[in-house]
């Protein structure tokens, strides 16, 4: 039997030092293909069209995620690491964030389940949203009671949130112009007592509002 084909993997970064990093360690995993190592918005765009990458890192400073999501995977590369930042990158499209400063293994990891079709999350990443979880303010029961309080709209407007859905998803998926959709996700944080969008997601999901 054949071996299955390498993953095709770019890796688009401003940093050339952690350019250069991610590319060697990928470049010496097996079943792993460096197709491209960029460090600007036109060569990203450019290799994206040409190489065809089963994967792409991404410098998100480099070119918006919604043009390249979900096919090929966008896994977010930032230094940044709180809830908020993972869940709007999640948001937006990307099949994973991992931070710059991840181990071999773990990078490997990563993109060897983008490749595969699943959503990651570095255990950084995983730890944050924990954290998260537990800073929820109020007893459980007074939490998920806030829920209720939401008009059918909101709680609309909350699922997309917690089934990390950018506005624009979610204006396209209700009918909303994309005003709308932004005064109305601010009214649903404001209501539920959260401090921001993350935390709302959250609570959808706890109420089991979505998965």
């Amino acid at each position: 039997m054949l071996p299955p084909p390498p993953v095709r993997v770019m890796v688009a970064e401003r940093d050339p030092g952690v350019r250069d990093r991610l590319s060697g360690i990928l470049a010496e995993a097996d079943g792993i293909e460096v197709v491209g190592s960029v460090g600007d918005a036109t060569a990203t765009r450019a290799t994206l069209r040409r190489r065809l990458p089963d994967v792409v890192l991404l410098d998100p400073r480099l070119a918006p995620l919604d043009p390249v999501s979900r096919r090929p995977a966008v896994v977010v590369l930032a230094t940044f690491d709180s809830e908020a930042g993972i869940l709007r990158a999640l948001g937006d499209g990307a099949a994973g964030f991992l931070l710059r400063s991840a181990r071999r293994n773990e990078l490997i990891k990563v993109v060897r389940l983008a490749a595969d079709g699943h959503v990651v999350l570095s255990p950084d990443a995983s730890r944050r949203l924990v954290s998260a979880a537990t800073r929820l303010s109020g007893p459980r029961d007074e939490r998920l009671a806030r829920v209720d309080l939401l008009s059918e709209r909101e709680r609309e407007v909350l699922v997309g949130i917690g089934s990390a859905l950018t506005n624009v998803e979610i204006a396209t998926r209700l009918e909303l112009p994309g005003p709308v959709v932004r005064a109305l996700v601010a009214q649903v944080v404001r209501k539920l007592g959260c401090a921001h969008r993350t935390e709302a997601g959250l609570l959808a999901i706890e109420r089991g509002l979505c998965r």
